[in-house]
């Protein structure tokens, strides 16, 4: 009968050994699971964050082409009735969609400079929001004033939305987009407004 001599068997094992550690660095199976996993999280962080710039970005642009439509509807006429400021605020409403209207504010306002240059609100209506007081003193900047001893009239058009994200990971709470714009009238030199209880001069 014949034995191994222990280093032999030594040598065998450290064989065996080695041959195992080969096979498990060649096998790679478990790599890509451990790579998704590790990934994962960074990925889904920038699709949120991609998302959700998009959707603010989309809110702001709307903000600015409702303040546009707005001045540019209620300039391009000598004179707005109740009937016609309703269907210039529900235009503007429809520009702000697929956003809620219910988290915009809305308002538009006739200012009228006299000689002096002091500007007043001679009528003003809004939505969602409090309109300013009749004759109350406007802030005009000064490059859209007349020429002291002129008169002249500006619309202005003022438009606000509470932006709320849809997934608040990583913007917390709400961010209000505003946009405001001064248009002269289109027609004439100025425009007037059918008196209405709390939106005219009577």
């Amino acid at each position: 009968m014949s034995f191994a001599s222990p280093l032999s068997r030594l040598r065998s094992a450290a064989a065996g050994a080695t041959a195992a550690l080969a096979a498990l660095r060649r096998d790679s199976r478990g790599v890509s699971a451990v790579e998704f996993a590790l990934v994962l999280p960074l990925m889904v962080t920038l699709f949120l964050a991609t998302v959700e710039t998009t959707q603010g970005l989309q809110a702001d642009r709307k903000v600015s082409l409702a303040a546009r439509a707005l001045s540019d509807l209620s300039s391009q006429a000598t004179a707005i009735s109740n009937t016609d400021m309703s269907n210039i605020l529900d235009a503007t409403a429809d520009v702000i969609a697929p956003f809620a209207i219910g988290n915009a504010k809305i308002v538009v306002t006739g200012i009228q400079t006299d000689i002096n240059g002091v500007s007043r609100a001679v009528w003003s209506d809004a939505r969602n929001a409090t309109r300013y007081t009749c004759g109350q003193t406007m802030t005009v900047p000064s490059e859209l004033k007349p020429t002291l001893g002129t008169t002249g009239f500006l619309v202005l058009a003022e438009v606000s939305y509470t932006y709320t994200p849809t997934v608040a990971y990583l913007i917390s709470g709400s961010i209000l987009l505003s946009d405001r714009l001064y248009t002269r009238p289109r027609i004439g030199e100025s425009v007037s407004r059918t008196p209405s209880q709390g939106s005219g001069c009577i």
